[in-house]
């Protein structure tokens, strides 16, 4: 996780590189528009059931800890990916630990493998079946156990899980037997080695009906990758349920390493729980005790979602990384009831059904959720004037149980609707998200918006709640059609993982800045792992910022507040520049994007301005080459600076901008 470094430094001079493109731009101390950009506009999201996401960040070191049947990946997920089942992901260059998903097996001390039955719909907590350890017919000791659990010297790990006797099989006619107490070992070791734990602590289950046990597994030397297991003597069978294996530096379960490098970045809004997953998501699956949490496979991606993520650890992580959260409701398969009753579960202080269920399960106080979605792609099942009408059943529904929550209207599924939309819903919504990037397109939605409100004395905005970068690649005449030709050849991954992406993501940023604040916020594509699709990689024993993550990093805490008029970039779409001043207007703000392979040359005209600066700070983030990336084979490949930079002209200055960099040049006023 590297911050961002401090160098006292001239830029390079022109004659040491290759010949410089150059770019003169006037800059006119004239806004764009009559409203500030708004500070939202870099915000992310997280897909519950997709890309290891929650799995990466929550702290959670056991897959499938409540032993219940998974689906494979479905059509979706394969389709997303460019893949197939067959395919060997491993192989990406985006593939880390943080994707492995490793299943339980049972096998003796001595490496025999042995079966594992399950005991389903009986006695089971955190879902519909526990699993069974039989070791009644072998002379050895038992382990059920998983492999590639990452643990830190120093930092110890609480086990705890639920463990009952199985009585011994008695014959027809005879008398039951009675169970004894088994002698459980849990344990942690190098590399499914039994002989030479880590750690191990034992326990003695004596009941025939599920009792909890908890325990401290220290660690005082070891760093690495481990096998985590419990075992039984010859002569004796367990049935286990609802294990969790949680290191003691975890922040109200959230990895800690995950919390810092959000701080660092920068997160002004997060949106939960999809996505997709929003249609088919039941929040009271995931709210209160582990015990009553119910495992569910998703729906639409497949493979499983623990839901040791819920509503209040969402909000719990938002307001440890000084984020707002944001929800999306499910209409295509809840109700307007369920969406009202989650309202009051965050919103409501006391009195009611809800808030009581909330207090109960521990938060004395309100989350407090302002903002909501209207589910996610919602052409899947209605037209537009279905889908309009039933934003109005739940904003009514909602709104009864908090006015003064904002609610966002879904119109991307409707291209060209949204006039007819507005006139259905207009007065029930706050929102409307379209998920285009296109200025035009975007623009025009705020033409539409605006004149309703003119109408109707409503202040409807625009966001957009999912969006990826574009897919192409930029630069001068000469490299184009090579770095075309390259995006064209790599998968989707491949590319969100480039620098070249990385750089289209701050283009588009640069388009959101000039929309001003009728365009409220946006959720990049997403917050954490998603097969290369994100901001930062949760490997097991690390966690480190993508390319992508970078430039959110350098433009997140921007003060730019107001675009600027300024001169073109005399068509060579390679050198990009916009120009904005901060909300006091003492401090010029200027983002250049060079997608050139050579050092540039801009020259400023800021004559219609009144600076005394002798210098400027010039943050940059660059790579050697547009699809280098950030993995966690070198996640050092996008360097980030910072450069005070003598001006040579107080009215003309003349600044150089590595090649293949963002950069964010500030001059005081």
């Amino acid at each position: 996780m590297k911050k961002f470094c401090i160098l006292l430094l001239m830029v390079i001079p022109l004659h040491c590189m290759a010949q410089p493109t150059s770019g003169k731009y006037l800059i006119k101390n004239e806004i764009v528009n009559t409203k500030p950009v708004s500070p939202w506009i870099y915000g992310h999201f997280i897909e519950l059931g997709f890309g290891r996401q929650i799995e990466g960040m929550w702290a959670e070191k056991l897959y499938n800890p409540g032993f219940e049947i998974v689906e494979p990946f479905k059509a979706a997920t394969w389709g997303w990916l460019g893949r197939t089942a067959s395919d060997d992901l491993t192989k990406e260059e985006w593939w880390h630990s943080g994707y492995e998903e490793c299943k339980w097996y049972a096998t003796l001390q001595d490496g025999t493998p042995i079966p594992l039955s399950y005991s389903r719909y009986s006695g089971f907590f955190q879902g519909l079946q526990a699993i069974v350890l039989d070791n009644r017919q072998n002379k050895n000791r038992a382990y059920l156990a998983q492999d590639s659990v990452w643990i830190k010297k120093g930092i110890n790990n609480k086990f705890t899980g639920y463990m009952k006797v199985n009585r011994p099989r008695s014959t027809a006619g005879s008398p039951e037997v009675p169970s004894s107490p088994v002698n459980v070992v849990v344990g942690l070791y190098k590399d499914r080695d039994f002989l030479h734990p880590i750690i191990e602590k034992s326990v003695q289950v004596k009941e025939t009906f599920y009792d909890d046990f908890e325990l401290i597994l220290e660690n005082v030397n070891y760093s690495g990758r481990a096998t985590f297991a419990v075992s039984i003597d010859p002569q004796s069978s367990v049935s286990f349920d609802g294990f969790s294996l949680m290191p003691d530096d975890a922040v109200k379960g959230w990895r800690k390493d995950v919390i810092y490098s959000l701080k660092e970045i920068g997160v002004p809004i997060i949106r939960f729980p999809g996505g997709c997953f929003d249609s088919f998501y039941h929040w009271r699956d995931a709210v209160g005790p582990k015990s009553d949490r119910m495992p569910v496979n998703s729906e639409y991606w497949g493979d499983i979602e623990e839901n040791n993520v819920g509503t209040a650890e969402f909000v719990e992580l938002c307001r440890l990384i000084g984020s707002e959260p944001f929800i999306g409701v499910n209409m295509l398969t809840g109700t307007a009831e369920e969406a009202a009753d989650w309202v009051a579960y965050n919103n409501k202080a006391s009195g009611d059904r809800m808030s009581q269920m909330r207090i109960a399960h521990g938060y004395t106080e309100p989350l407090t959720v302002k903002y909501w979605e209207l589910d996610n792609e919602t052409s899947r099942r209605w037209g537009y004037e279905d889908y309009a009408n039933k934003c109005v059943e739940f904003s009514k529904a909602m709104k009864a149980v908090d006015p003064d929550i904002q609610l966002v209207m879904v119109y991307y599924s409707f291209r060209g609707r949204l006039k007819e939309m507005l006139e259905i819903a207009g007065k029930h919504i706050d929102l409307v998200t379209d998920r285009s990037g296109t200025e035009s397109v975007l623009r025009e939605d705020m033409d539409l918006i605006n004149e309703y409100n003119r109408k109707n004395g409503t202040s409807i905005r625009l966001c957009n709640t999912e969006w990826l970068a574009p897919r192409v690649g930029y630069g001068s005449a000469a490299s184009l059609l090579d770095q075309r030709q390259t995006v064209t050849r790599l998968t989707r991954q491949q590319h969100q993982i480039s620098w070249n992406y990385a750089m289209n993501t701050a283009l588009q940023l640069l388009t959101f800045q000039r929309l001003g604040n009728d365009f409220l916020w946006s959720n990049f594509n997403n917050l954490a792992n998603t097969w290369g699709q994100n901001i930062i990689e949760c490997p097991k024993d690390t966690v480190f910022i993508s390319a992508a993550g970078r430039v959110f990093q350098l433009m997140s805490r921007s003060e730019s507040a107001w675009v600027l008029k300024s001169d073109t970039i005399n068509g060579d779409n390679g050198l990009i520049m916009q120009a904005t001043t901060n909300e006091t207007k003492d401090k010029l703000i200027v983002y250049v994007l060079n997608y050139h392979p050579s050092v540039s040359k801009i020259n400023l005209d800021l004559t219609d301005f009144k600076s005394a600066a002798k210098d400027a700070i010039v943050k940059t983030v660059s790579s050697e080459g547009p699809f280098i990336s950030n993995t966690s084979r070198g996640y050092d490949k996008i360097v980030s600076s910072i450069q005070t930079v003598r001006l040579n002209s107080l009215s003309k200055p003349t600044l150089q901008v590595q090649p293949w960099s963002v950069n964010e040049i500030t001059i005081k006023l």
